[in-house]
């Protein structure tokens, strides 16, 4: 389906230099581009035309990467719109489900209270509500590793903080427009912060080094303190995974 916005006509496809293309869905966003990017993604890389290097999905776009010696801008151009003919709905099965501890609140989650004032509830029920929701990693960008997820439940959709925190750690839990953000190194941010995981998704010493994926699927569980200072940071890597 075409959809046209301000006099642009989605979705647009664009030359990135002479290695790269660019398949937007919308210019702002929305659930539909995100899946509408990640089945594409999954497309393509379930019949990968000669010559296509890589493919990196975000909210509302897809980016492939190709060896112009191999394949030309022209006829990649054709071959995505091919797909673009189809009815672009995301495969149940396009990625992995896992299950990924956190804690909630004091030291680990020092907005906790801000966020439960802000959406009208006591602060238990904020993280049941949380760790309720199934999430999907809707992309990977700003730092190694660093996952946005959703959608959660409307009741989620608060605004940024006003002040940006300098550094929070890997495996932090952050907040915003029904995201979580999950990065898995230190990073400023905007975001409130509610929790976090003991477990991070990028590790320089295992294959792969991204465990997350965009299309994957992740549901939060609380563990406590004490819980977490068992577990190790790459058991996700083991043991975490469905």
């Amino acid at each position: 389906m075409i959809a046209k916005k301000k006099d642009i006509v989605f979705p647009r496809i664009s030359p990135l230099g002479d290695k790269g293309l660019l398949i937007e869905f919308g210019n702002h966003f929305e659930i539909s581009s995100n899946k509408k990017a990640l089945a594409l993604d999954f497309l393509i890389n379930n019949s990968l035309p000669k010559g296509v290097q890589e493919t990196t999905p975000t909210l509302i776009s897809l980016m492939v990467r190709f060896n112009p010696l191999e394949i030309t801008y022209e006829h990649l151009k054709e071959k995505i719109l091919f797909f673009l003919e189809k009815d672009l709905e995301t495969p149940t099965h396009l990625g992995r489900s896992f299950v990924i501890p956190a804690v909630y609140g004091g030291d680990d989650g020092p907005d906790l209270e801000e966020i439960s004032d802000l959406m009208g509830l006591r602060s238990d029920q904020v993280v049941s509500s949380h760790t309720e929701s199934q999430q999907q990693v809707m992309m990977l960008g700003f730092g190694a590793g660093c996952s946005y997820c959703g959608l959660l439940p409307q009741v989620w959709n608060i605004p940024r903080g006003e002040k940006v925190k300098p550094s929070v750690p890997g495996g932090s839990l952050l907040i915003a427009l029904r995201q979580t953000v999950f990065p898995a190194t230190p990073m400023p941010t905007g975001w409130r912060r509610i929790g976090t995981s003991p477990c991070l998704t990028f590790n320089l010493n295992k294959e792969p080094k991204f465990l997350l994926n965009a299309g994957d699927s992740i549901r939060f569980e609380q563990v406590s303190k004490n819980k977490a200072r068992s577990i190790s940071d790459d058991i996700l890597w083991e043991t975490f995974e469905k």
